[in-house]
């Protein structure tokens, strides 16, 4: 499953970097909604890390980020997450596409 701002426990604020950097909202979702490709801060203060993998038994859910570290949480866990934007990102003063008709 997808981390989405409609399936977050808590939608908290929302950061617009400079460009061409892509924008992003901070939320709170539930451990066992995290998948592959998703981000979230392990620890307050930490940059996101990207889930690689993610296992569950007996109500604990093991996150794995891109560093190969796992992290074991309780299923119900409230973690901190991050949800990109979803427009695309365009380099500033980046000329239009025009076609071959043009």
């Amino acid at each position: 499953m997808s981390l989405t701002i409609g399936n977050a426990a808590a939608v908290l604020e929302h950061t617009e970097p400079r460009a061409p950097a892509r924008g992003y909202t901070h939320t709170r979702h539930q451990a066992c909604r995290v998948g592959p490709g998703d981000l979230w801060c392990p620890t307050a203060g930490q940059r996101p890390h990207t889930v690689t993998a993610i296992r569950s038994k007996q109500g604990l859910v093991e996150l794995t980020d891109q560093f190969g570290v796992c992290y074991r949480y309780p299923a119900d866990a409230l973690l901190s997450t991050v949800v990109l934007d979803p427009r695309a990102c365009r380099a500033v003063g980046a000329m239009p596409i025009s076609s071959a008709a043009d």
